[in-house]
């Protein structure tokens, strides 16, 4: 259907004002910014209420009315950018179109996942937000979350000793160097965790949480982006760099019943969020493409984690573990039955390990 001249004409001004808002968010101007996000809001919701849920309506309307939940994303108006999509997804538009308004309603979802229930955090606080199909309100199968928190806290305590400028600890838990870990109990609203750095006073050398957790977050954001030479720029230690991928690799979505991992912290007042959606399988394509070695999987029981040696059995198999893997990664799995991804280099007997999961889920 075409846009009558009145629907036109409202679209191009909430447009005018988009696109002002686009301008003043990008000179800073968070207050005048929201300003015109609301008044394009308006504009666009009008344009769309003004024609009939119809097919001779589309698709016209859908546009309108996902153009209009977006500037409602923007605006933090989470309740009324439902709303506009539900009366969307009530129309007839095409299945293409009908797929992006979904994307726009499952990133209401996210924002709903990251917003702070029952409380606010503070500058020295992270949350950490699970949700898919295996997560219910505030209900979480045990086997999905209790690594996750572990191991989470684990990429807290190394960032904050790779930022106090400390050589890679061959130890587990948190030494005097850093501010202690706590985690507040779980809200509900997908599944939410909250840790909590301890404050410690600013002594020279040593970094605080208003440095640790952000930086934390950039180093997850660079993966998600698929950043690979931005993170190495950022953690130019290897023992640090295969920690960290090896942690976020434990962490990361499977897919099925985790489907999101969203991280948020604040920094000087800001929400600072990063939804981490990518799977362990597509990190490990990652770094299987920058490698020209064959990769190979070996599954078994994990008989040894041998520090000394930096050597590990699976299933008879001996293989070589790349520092910073052994106290986080791989001695939490002694004894049960996992799934190796190795690298098998020339002239090297033993494979190199990539990547390592448990199997007993």
């Amino acid at each position: 259907m075409e846009m009558s001249e009145q629907v036109a004409s409202l679209h191009r001004q909430a447009m005018g004002h988009a696109d002002a808002a686009l301008y003043f968010q990008s000179h800073g101007d968070e207050a005048r910014f929201l300003a015109e996000t609301l008044l394009a809001l308006d504009l666009e919701e009008r344009a769309a209420g003004m024609l009939p849920c119809a097919e001779s309506s589309e698709p016209t309307r859908t546009v309108l009315l996902r153009s209009a939940a977006t500037l409602a994303l923007r605006s933090k108006q989470l309740r009324r950018a439902e709303r506009l999509v539900a009366q969307a997804l009530l129309g007839f538009g095409p299945e293409a179109l009908l797929e992006e308004v979904r994307d726009v309603l499952e990133q209401v979802h996210f924002d709903r996942h990251l917003a702070v229930r029952g409380g606010e955090l503070s500058d020295n606080e992270l949350q950490v937000s699970l949700s898919g199909q295996g997560v219910s309100f505030g209900v979480i199968a045990v086997s999905q979350y209790l690594d996750r928190a572990k191991n989470i806290g684990s990429l807290v305590r190394r960032t904050a000793e790779r930022l106090t400028g400390l050589p890679f600890q061959h130890r587990r838990g948190w030494g005097k160097e850093c501010p202690g870990l706590y985690m507040a109990a779980p809200r509900a609203g997908s599944f939410t965790l909250t840790y909590r750095l301890g404050v410690q006073p600013s002594l020279e050398g040593l970094c605080g949480p208003d440095e640790i957790l952000p930086t934390l977050l950039e180093d997850i954001k660079a993966v998600d982006n698929g950043d690979w030479p931005a993170l190495r720029k950022r953690i130019d230690d290897d023992a640090y760099m295969n920690n960290f991928v090896g942690l976020l690799r434990q962490i990361a979505p499977d897919g099925a019943n985790v489907s999101l991992v969203g991280f948020t912290v604040y920094r000087k007042g800001m929400a600072f969020q990063v939804p981490f959606r990518r799977s362990r399988r597509e990190l490990l394509v990652d770094q299987s493409a920058e490698s020209a070695n064959e990769l190979d999987i070996v599954e078994g029981v994990l008989s040894g984690a041998d520090r000394q040696t930096n050597m590990v059995k699976v299933d008879g198999t001996r293989i070589k573990v790349p520092g910073g893997f052994i106290d986080d990664i791989v001695r939490p799995l002694w004894g049960q039955s996992v799934r190796a991804t190795v690298e098998r280099q020339p002239g090297t007997k033993a494979p190199v390990l990539i990547d390592v999961e448990s199997l007993e889920m």
